[in-house]
């Protein structure tokens, strides 16, 4: 079998950076939102986020919802969300416990004014790359309808051709 590694060696000698749109949203969320919170009815683990997306809930807003709240009011709505979840039900002690150990996780309220995600909202303004571009193509599309109004069709179209003088002037007879 031949070696291939020389293919990958490239990756070896750059540093890899993901593109922005498969960047983490909150990467200082993993540590809560990946925790385990208990088992699924098959035995697998349940994971924070698995809890949350059952619950209906976007596992990120929630989770920054809750870092921006006091601890103890906190681990009183992670309460009320573990209650929820179906399946067995755990004592209250034991639902309590949990909540602070994963609340516990989350950023402290410090970290509350970290600003959202800049990717999960729309810009007010296009980037400036994608205006050059429109820009062009409206400069262009100006410069087609003006050749058209001008010459009776684009001046490169190719679709005229010039016919021989001899062919459009009437013959001449002489008497």
């Amino acid at each position: 079998m031949r070696d291939v590694s020389h293919l990958f060696s490239h990756l070896d000698q750059k540093a890899t950076t993901l593109r922005a749109q498969y960047m983490p949203l909150r990467p200082d969320l993993d540590e809560f939102l990946f925790a385990t919170l208990g088992e699924e009815r098959n035995g697998m683990p349940l994971s924070v986020v698995s809890a949350l997306t059952g619950l209906g809930l976007d596992p990120w807003a929630e989770a920054t919802r809750l870092s921006s709240l006091e601890k103890g009011e906190a681990v009183k709505q992670l309460v009320l969300m573990i209650a929820r979840l179906p399946g067995e039900r755990w004592a209250s002690s034991d639902i309590r416990k949990a909540a602070v150990s994963l609340i516990e996780r989350l950023p402290s309220a410090r970290g509350a004014a970290v600003a959202p995600d800049s990717r999960s909202q729309p810009s007010a303004e296009p980037a400036p790359s994608k205006m050059i571009f429109w820009l062009v193509c409206f400069l262009l599309a100006t410069v087609a309808l003006a050749c058209i109004a001008a010459n009776g069709g684009l001046p490169f179209g190719g679709d005229r051709q010039s016919e021989p003088a001899s062919q459009t002037e009437a013959p001449v007879h002489s008497n």
